[in-house]
């Protein structure tokens, strides 16, 4: 009888002692739950995790808050999650696929993110567009590079940040086209990128679908080319892909959510759950469509394979455009 009622308590055990503060998976979410952010209010970036939380908050019957931690290319926010916040589940780090390229640039990282950070769900995806001011003296990549070939050193090619994806597409073109261009990083996101855009101080930009689109649309510039292996008819017509173009290894954003690692998987599989539900929701599905944004509906582990294999890419991206940590 002893032996029998021992078997029995045993995996009770274990699931309680996976749970801090012995909360059951039945329990969770207890509390309200925070995502942060590591870029600007305001930025693409913020309302699809705004969008994404408020669906997630009907599913989980708790807040789920917003807190924009922006700057250190991300490791601000990623840091707090990793090294102030237990493994529980109630902390949650917002990320792009930019946290996969941040090792390419920078040495020394205070966190690993890809190690210290347990992927929950990819929820959304975009391509990028390659785009430039009207006054630009050229309308397509072939006019830009000769352009540029004939003109070194004179334009500028706008950033967001310096460790971005869009900063591994910018390189590898300068790199495969041998061209001499001032790079301009912006911080916090893309707005003061396009900023300066729009005033012509920069002349080339990779902006999201729905940044891109809106300026391309209202004939404030003109798109180039598009990242990714499909075209985009219905909101930019006739506008090629760069792989098209002969420009390989070019990648759009996507836009993850991550817990930090150790947080026990239950906790895990009811927040992928919950992503899941809040892309069904109306409100998201009508955000979505009005930014040119895909719903992503992912597995931690379809997101774990998908990281190695990106990751090791933008290595040799990285590689082949002579960049090195710093």
């Amino acid at each position: 009888m002893k032996k029998h009622l021992l078997q029995l308590l045993i995996p009770v055990a274990a699931a309680v002692a996976a749970f801090p503060h012995g909360v059951s998976a039945q329990a969770y979410p207890a509390k309200p739950i925070t995502i942060f952010v590591p870029f600007a209010a305001g930025t693409v970036t913020d309302m699809v995790f705004r969008s994404v939380g408020s669906g997630m908050s009907k599913n989980l019957n708790v807040s789920v808050i917003i807190d924009n931690k922006p700057g250190a290319n991300g490791i601000i926010a990623w840091e707090h999650v990793v090294k102030r916040m237990p493994a529980d589940g109630y902390s949650m780090a917002a990320t792009t696929n930019s946290n996969l390229s941040l090792p390419v640039f920078t040495k020394d990282l205070p966190i690993d993110p890809v190690k210290d950070l347990a992927p929950v769900a990819v929820v959304a995806e975009s391509p990028l567009m390659l785009h430039s001011p009207m006054a630009a003296p050229w309308n397509n990549m072939a006019e830009m590079v000769a352009y540029a070939k004939a003109n070194p050193g004179k334009l500028n090619w706008g950033m967001s940040g310096s460790t971005s994806i869009a900063s591994l597409n910018t390189y590898a073109i300068m790199q495969q086209d041998n061209l001499n261009i001032v790079v301009v990083p912006f911080q916090g996101g893309n707005n003061q990128a396009i900023i300066a855009l729009l005033a012509n101080d920069v002349q080339l930009l990779f902006s999201t679908a729905a940044e891109a689109s809106a300026n391309i649309g209202a004939k404030k510039t003109k798109g180039l080319g598009l990242t990714g292996l499909q075209r985009h008819e219905a909101v930019f017509p006739g506008a090629p892909t760069l792989a098209e173009l002969g420009y390989p290894a070019q990648y759009g954003v996507w836009w993850a959510l991550n817990v930090r690692a150790g947080t026990p998987r239950p906790v895990i599989d009811r927040l992928n759950a919950a992503a899941r539900s809040a892309l069904q929701q109306p409100e998201t599905k009508t955000f979505f469509a009005k930014a040119n944004i895909s719903a992503a509906e992912t597995s931690p582990e379809d997101v774990a394979k998908r990281y190695e294999e990106v990751s090791r890419i933008y290595q040799n991206v990285a590689q082949k455009a002579n960049i090195r940590p710093q």
